[in-house]
């Protein structure tokens, strides 16, 4: 079988996996759906109708189908907390996730790769020794705290932020960007210092390859050797620490959603957990672990446009 349709193949395989996989978990975890529902002092024949109504009565491998059946059309259920369909309640929240996961992305590349390369280049240099020092200190960094530092200099420094708040996107577009940078930074900055090591240990690693010294050999100039030569040989690491930092960041960041009291997917879950509302935490689940398999397959698709070689292997 060839690249693209085993890897498409293998998706498909564990997407249906994962989705098994999630349902037999909630399962066997303990504690009644129809009984937290109605509370303590539901009679047994009322659970038992709530338990038909929601088809709990039903064989295990009917309760999945119905399951999955509902996913395939938007039907996550009703969330035992908040009384509300799970699916709404995962796209309020992923409003807020997801741009904060582009922002925070865009931080990541745009500072992790040239930073990376600028290490890279002054390696065995002073300046490549501070810089090696300060992303050290980078990955070291609680994302915890460094959120607090950033909402301290938000809200008491430049006074234009206030901590535990966030502006809806139908009453201020530009509010609920403002609102989202200081976590997006919190999130990003940690990473681009993650990201920025690896690109500059692959840049030294290649630098001293044959290609490299062959390129100066026939005259080009150190722009063409680093764009045109060297920079396309660490893609391929360099986009698998990507894909696992998109994983990452798509799943939300609980602690830094806290510290900013941000309605995210990562507050939501908090949420569920606590108030052991098995629909949404279902779901949730199955949101992190679709996401997961599906950044590793755009990574792998990624692979074939960087090295065109591996889609003949």
């Amino acid at each position: 079988m060839s690249y693209l349709p085993g890897k498409f193949l293998t998706f498909i395989i564990t997407l249906w996996l994962v989705s098994l996989l999630t349902f037999a978990v909630f399962q066997v975890i303990p504690g009644n759906p129809a009984q937290i529902i109605l509370g303590t002092e539901a009679l047994p024949e009322q659970i038992a109708a709530l338990e038909e109504e929601l088809g709990l009565d039903l064989p295990l491998h009917l309760r999945y189908l119905r399951w999955i059946g509902g996913v395939f059309r938007g039907d996550l259920g009703n969330s035992l907390r908040f009384s509300q369909p799970v699916l709404e309640l995962l796209v309020n929240s992923l409003q807020v996730t997801l741009p904060m996961a582009g922002m925070a992305l865009i931080f990541i590349v745009f500072l992790g790769i040239p930073l990376g390369i600028v290490v890279g280049r002054y390696h065995y240099k002073k300046q490549g020794l501070i810089l090696s020092i300060v992303t050290q200190f980078g990955t070291a960094v609680p994302s915890f705290w460094l959120g607090i530092l950033l909402m301290l200099a938000f809200a008491q420094l430049l006074k234009h932020f206030a901590p535990g708040t966030f502006v809806p996107w139908e009453e201020n577009w530009v509010g609920a960007l403002f609102s989202l940078f200081p976590p997006a930074l919190a999130v990003a900055l940690p990473k681009v210092a993650v990201l920025s090591r690896y690109v500059s240990t692959a840049f030294v690693e290649e630098g001293g390859a044959d290609y490299i010294r062959t390129a100066y050999a026939k005259g080009l100039t150190e722009k063409t050797v680093l764009y045109k030569h060297l920079l396309k040989n660490i893609l391929i690491p360099v986009t698998t620490v990507m894909g696992l930092m998109i994983t990452d960041i798509l799943g939300g960041s609980i602690i830094v959603e806290k510290v900013f009291a941000l309605p995210g997917i990562g507050r939501l879950l908090v949420t569920a957990i606590s108030f052991r509302d098995f629909p949404l935490m279902q779901a949730i689940a199955l949101y992190l672990a679709g996401m997961v398999v599906l950044i590793n397959l755009l990574v792998d698709l990624a692979y074939c446009f960087i090295d065109p070689r591996i889609r003949l292997r």
